[in-house]
């Protein structure tokens, strides 16, 4: 009786399990069998939005299913990424983000990191990353910034969030010497209209979302906040050569829920893989905002978000708002 009792009890547990992929799509290969909430941890209109925008268009037909985005523009991405993390490890819910998933861990705005979720892929390399000014500003470069905004401290307002990246180019201004007043401010795309009206003084941009506002005298640029001198200006200095410690790209990466069948994350990864790698149409529309196709599998998103969260730890005093 008791043999027949756990054969039965067996039967009944691979039941149930058959039951839990046929409603929840738990089974990879079947997955997807609905639309995919995409969550971009920054307000419409920025880099992160276009960028997640653009790759869910090609990527929801190689899936065959829709991806809907949610905006969740709030603390630097850290709403959004607690969000996604808290979610059903299922495959149906995948965060947007980048650089300032790390920011926000070292800057001990979170008590969580990249680790805690499940790096799928990196699908996009934004343009390079400028500080920019109105055009009458009487600054050429952020030396001269630094230089008057010590003799009128707190007179002009430079935008930055707390958590996010941007924070990290604040401090360094500070670090340098810089006596700015720094404003949150959302995200770039809610930067322009701010610098347009005379509401702050400097923001950080990516380069190609003011290339029209540069043309028409609008705006210049008075360093480059990216490793290298960007060829859309190539007399802006970097800040490191400035002599402010602060750089980076932005890679915007695709992360799920951790716990996420392995199977359901390679494959989300491939599809993103192949609209990189083969589709024209994709590297055409993206062409438009001054970026090429870039990819990066599983694996070397994981050991990048591991190098650079070390790094950044090494430098947490300074995020902090300290002195290294």
């Amino acid at each position: 009786m008791c043999e027949r009792k756990g054969k039965l009890s067996v039967l009944i547990a691979a039941c149930l399990m058959f039951l839990s992929f046929a409603l929840y799509g738990s089974d990879a290969s079947a997955w997807p069998k609905q639309a995919i909430n995409l969550v971009v941890a920054f307000g419409a209109g920025g880099n992160s939005d276009y960028n997640a925008r653009t790759m869910a268009k090609y990527v929801s037909k190689e899936l065959g299913q829709p991806i809907v985005i949610t905006n969740v523009g709030a603390s630097g991405g850290t709403v959004a990424a607690a969000q996604v993390k808290a979610a059903k490890p299922d495959g149906y819910t995948v965060l947007v983000h980048q650089l300032s998933i790390n920011i926000s861990a070292a800057s001990g705005m979170v008590d969580f990191t990249y680790a805690d979720l499940a790096p799928v892929c990196v699908f996009a390399k934004a343009s390079d990353e400028v500080l920019a000014v109105r055009t009458d500003a009487p600054w050429k470069t952020v030396t001269d910034l630094i230089e008057d905004s010590q003799k009128n401290p707190g007179k002009y307002k430079l935008t930055a969030n707390t958590g996010a990246s941007t924070q990290w180019i604040a401090i360094a201004l500070q670090n340098a010497g810089a006596k700015l007043n720094i404003v949150s401010a959302g995200g770039s795309g809610e930067r322009i209209p701010l610098l347009l009206g005379g509401h702050v003084d400097v923001i950080p941009i990516q380069i190609n979302m003011i290339e029209d506002y540069i043309k028409t005298g609008k705006f210049k640029v008075i360093a480059t906040v990216s490793p290298q001198r960007s060829s859309a200006v190539p007399d802006a200095p970097t800040l490191i050569e400035s002599g402010v410690k602060c750089s980076y790209n932005y890679l915007n990466t695709f992360f799920m829920p951790k716990g996420t069948d392995p199977a359901i994350v390679a494959k989300f990864s491939k599809a993103v893989e192949k609209v990189v790698n083969t589709n024209a149409d994709y590297a055409k529309e993206i062409e438009s905002f001054a970026q090429k196709p870039f990819y990066m599998d599983t694996e070397p998103t994981e050991k990048h978000y591991a190098d650079e969260l070390k790094n950044l730890m090494e430098i947490s005093d300074v995020l902090r708002g300290g002195k290294k």
